[in-house]
């Protein structure tokens, strides 16, 4: 028996409830957590907006603030519809809950197992990856008014946002108050991605897990001493594992399509907006690498991007990992000497094989397949807009 309780759970669990975003706990309290972040960051985003009516308007002074404000959308939008749809991540992870706990078999059971572990590696390593960019950019940011030391100048070197941002107040007087906002609004609607993420990772490497142990019901169907020797005991027993084997594989197709089918809208929305934000902020990078400005200022959409495409390529990675981990199904299921079998078996493979005339994928607002090529697909789209807005400059 397996239960979403277990160790490799913990990472997951833990950054969940520190996004106000663990389904299983939502008290009062957690309430206020998520209320409290949702304000933080929308307040970011109306403080950006609010540069327009103070500043100059100029073309690259509006691909500043308008790129940094998609990028805090995307965040909201993401946090926004997992929080407001709490009863369905609940409801699908309840499932994947009940389907773990039917298993008996030891081996299967050590099968859920090992995908449930390298769930835990990949939530460890995009934990450090995690830390290691928001390193970065609290350090660029704090470092800045102290480069005095090193790069002398005449009269003391204001205090500069790399983020444009109006609070109305004397932004000198307040730089560390107002760099804790952005910053903490920036980290929360990271981590949330980050939370939300690794939980699809977790999510998704168990069905693959389930498809795996169709692939071994089908390959244990029968043994060599049965083939010798089909009796009418050991037909039943060879159907009742090809017919559970089916079972577990529809069961690990349905979660997986469940997925992606209830959060549709939002990943189609998000899908549209990252590769916009991405397109503004490489032609922004490509700004300030080719002009004289800081090269400092480049922090801020260069960690923008590795972001969103860190995030695009897992979701591609392991929604091509679900596919292949479908296909090794049908080929289990072809390769086993199924000729040898009865007819009433034949008839049974036969029906698992006919599902692969349907190609299963997971299609999000039925145009993105998640998968390497579309990971292609978009990463195309994002350097043809960069390209776009290059030649029109």
């Amino acid at each position: 028996m397996i239960c979403l309780e277990a160790p490799y759970f913990n990472l997951n669990r833990i950054l969940l409830q520190s996004t106000a975003l663990w389904p299983f706990q939502q008290s009062k309290l957690v309430q206020l957590h998520f209320i409290i972040n949702w304000t933080v960051l929308m307040v970011a985003i109306i403080c950006q907006i609010t540069t327009f009516s103070t500043s100059q308007f100029t073309p690259k002074f509006f691909l500043k603030v308008f790129s940094g404000v998609l990028f805090l959308i995307v965040l909201v939008v993401h946090y926004s519809s997992f929080r407001f749809n709490i009863t369905i991540l609940k409801d699908l992870m309840g499932q994947l809950h009940c389907a773990c706990t039917k298993l008996r078999d030891k081996n299967e059971i050590a099968i859920i197992q090992k995908y449930g572990r390298n769930a835990k590696r990949y939530t460890a390593a995009l934990l450090v990856v995690f830390f290691i960019l928001e390193s970065i950019f609290w350090a660029s940011q704090i470092i800045i008014p102290y480069l005095d030391d090193v790069t002398p100048i005449n009269g003391c070197r204001p205090h500069r946002l790399q983020i444009a941002v109006e609070y109305f107040i004397d932004q000198q007087k307040y730089y560390y108050v107002i760099l804790l906002h952005m910053n903490a609004a920036i980290f929360i609607g990271v981590l949330t991605f980050l939370a939300m993420g690794t939980l699809m990772i977790a999510y998704l490497q168990h069905t693959c897990g389930m498809f795996t142990i169709a692939c071994y019901r089908i390959e244990h169907a029968m043994e060599i001493n049965i083939l010798k020797n089909i009796s009418l005991n050991n037909e039943f027993s060879i159907s009742k594992k090809i017919v559970n084997a089916v079972n577990i594989h529809r069961e690990a197709m349905k979660l997986s399509e469940d997925l992606i089918t209830r959060f549709d809208t939002m990943y189609f929305c998000l899908t549209v907006l990252v590769v916009i934000t991405m397109s503004l902020n490489l032609f922004q990078i490509f700004q300030i690498l080719t002009s004289e400005e800081n090269i400092i200022e480049a922090t801020v959409p260069t960690v923008t991007v590795l972001v969103l495409i860190l995030y695009v390529f897992f979701a591609n990675f392991f929604g091509q990992n679900v596919i292949d981990h479908n296909n090794e199904v049908y080929a289990a299921a072809y390769n086993i000497r199924w000729y040898m079998c009865p007819l009433r078996i034949q008839r049974l493979i036969l029906l698992l094989l006919q599902r692969k005339a349907r190609e299963f994928q997971l299609t999000c607002g039925g145009l993105f397949v998640a998968s390497f090529e579309c990971f292609a697909t978009l990463a195309k789209a994002t350097m043809s807009y960069f390209t776009v807005m290059h030649s029109a400059r």
